[in-house]
């Protein structure tokens, strides 16, 4: 008996927990809008140099002081303190989220579902696709002493 109840529950994990863990990494809210990096560029690079919108960098510090987009804001999104670091920007109408590529914008987008009721837009494919797209980089600069004859990259626009 005792045997039976126990591969019941192991039967019952096996078929729930796919589940569980898909929803808990791939749960994107439906305010928010998925763009591509070359949907990105071509339609919503404006909102860089908005100042109601709130850009997002979800990737570690290290991450991005090698490179990001223009006036992003790095709060990694595996940070503990994530809800914390999101709470003073709550208030812009619009947010713009990336990563890499997806986990860390899922997460990120995720949070903001709970709190947040603006616009959000999330970079589908992320750093990694805009990096492969050429599209232009900043944050170089940061890297670099300030007097530097060096200061960014030839992709780093500002």
């Amino acid at each position: 008996m005792k045997s039976m109840i126990i591969n019941a529950l192991i039967g019952i994990a096996v078929i729930l927990l796919p589940v569980f863990l898909y929803s808990q990494e791939r749960v994107i809210d439906q305010r928010g809008i998925a763009v591509n990096t070359r949907e990105f560029y071509d339609n919503y690079m404006h909102l860089l140099e908005d100042e109601e919108t709130f850009v997002i960098d979800g990737r570690t510090k290290e991450m991005f002081s090698e490179g990001h987009l223009k006036n992003a804001v790095n709060i990694d999104a595996d940070d503990p303190d994530l809800l914390m670091l999101l709470h003073p920007h709550l208030h812009k109408p619009r947010i713009v989220v990336y990563c890499t590529t997806m986990r860390r914008t899922t997460v990120i987008v995720n949070v903001l579902a709970q709190v947040y009721h603006g616009e959000i837009v999330y970079i589908s494919d992320g750093f990694r696709g805009w990096l492969l797209n050429g599209f232009p980089v900043w944050g170089f600069s940061a890297l670099l002493p300030e007097n530097s004859e060096e200061k960014g990259s030839q992709n780093n626009e500002d």
